[in-house]
């Protein structure tokens, strides 16, 4: 019983999912550790996340490595979790766990943003870290993943970085044209991606980032922006309501 209730739960998420434009991301939170740190991503990688947060998913379910569209979830959910069990307390503990890891994911999911633009598919979450000690401010880290779907070669340059409170008031925290994101300026050939993360205060309990990055052409020099769409800082209440 308890399976097909995380399937009925699985189908709620694929209305969310639907509802989002963009597949499931099979990532973890970011974490302050990887706070100014950049990685090169590949199919193995990739894999290698899936595995770690949502293993209910074999590779063979996910259209899109290292991501689940609503039609996978929805595939995946008949497979694992609708048909009958011989061993009933096991499929429980499965399903528990997967309940959790799916609770997880959506919440990223919901707290995200994904654009594609130019050919340039930017994908962006952030994790609420907790206060700072010293000024009160809400901490968060934010990871983006951008990845090359053009037919050429392009770097990126620079990029523009804005933050919005929960008021709607704009602070240019990244003037547009700044060099590079944490101190590099990647390269990426067709199919590439890119991965960094960085965090960044906010004095309020909710607020978005949205920006750009620009890109050129390695082979005839042209310019574009890759949009980054607004995605959420969101800190948790304090106990009692407090903050």
């Amino acid at each position: 019983m308890l399976a097909r209730a995380v399937y009925r739960a699985t189908l709620r998420g694929v209305h969310q999912i639907k509802k989002s434009g963009h597949p499931l991301q099979l990532s973890p939170p970011v974490t302050s550790e990887e706070w100014g740190t950049h990685t090169r991503l590949t199919p193995a990688e990739l894999e290698e996340q899936r595995e770690d947060v949502f293993p209910w998913a074999p590779a063979d379910a996910c259209g899109e490595a290292g991501a689940l569209s609503a039609d996978d979830l929805v595939r995946l959910a008949r497979r694992r979790f609708a048909e009958p069990v011989d061993d009933e307390d096991a499929a429980q503990d499965d399903a528990l766990a997967a309940l959790r890891a799916l609770h997880d994911l959506l919440g990223r999911h919901a707290a995200s943003s994904h654009a594609v633009s130019h050919g340039v598919r930017v994908i962006a979450s952030a994790t609420f870290l907790g206060a700072n000690e010293e000024s009160g401010a809400n901490l968060f880290a934010y990871r983006l993943r951008i990845k090359n779907e053009r037919d050429d070669t392009v770097q990126l340059r620079s990029r523009h970085w804005v933050i919005a409170d929960e008021d709607g008031a704009e602070d240019e925290v990244v003037p547009k044209g700044s060099h590079g994101v944490v101190g590099q300026t990647p390269t990426l050939a067709p199919g590439a991606e890119f991965q960094y993360a960085s965090g960044t205060e906010l004095r309020g309990p909710k607020g978005a980032i949205r920006g750009s990055f620009e890109f050129v052409s390695v082979g005839d020099g042209s310019t574009f922006e890759a949009e980054v769409r607004p995605f959420a800082l969101v800190a948790p209440p304090a106990p009692g309501g407090a903050r």
